[in-house]
C-alpha cells in the first residue's frame, strides 16, 4: 500500500470508527498531523496488505485506539 493509499485508508477508518475524535482534530487543526502520527504507527501494518482485508481493519482500529490513550 502507497503512503498516499494507507493515509487516505488510515483517516477513513479514523473518521468512522472514531469520529469524535476525528472531529475534534479536524476542528483544531492537526487532522493531518495526527493522521501522519497514526500512518507511522500503523506502518507495519498497512504495508503490502489488501485494504479489504477486514483484519487489518481491526488491527488498525486496535493501533489507533491505543496511539489516542496515549495521545
Amino acid at each position: 500500500m502507497t503512503d498516499s493509499i494507507a493515509y487516505d485508508y488510515l483517516k477513513l477508518v479514523l473518521e468512522e470508527e472514531f469520529l469524535g475524535t476525528y472531529l475534534r482534530f479536524s476542528n483544531h487543526g492537526i487532522l493531518h498531523y495526527e493522521l501522519t502520527n497514526i500512518l507511522e504507527v500503523c506502518a507495519p501494518l498497512v504495508l503490502g496488505l489488501d485494504e479489504d482485508d477486514r483484519f487489518l481493519r481491526y488491527e488498525v482500529i486496535g493501533t489507533i485506539a491505543d496511539y489516542l490513550q496515549e495521545v
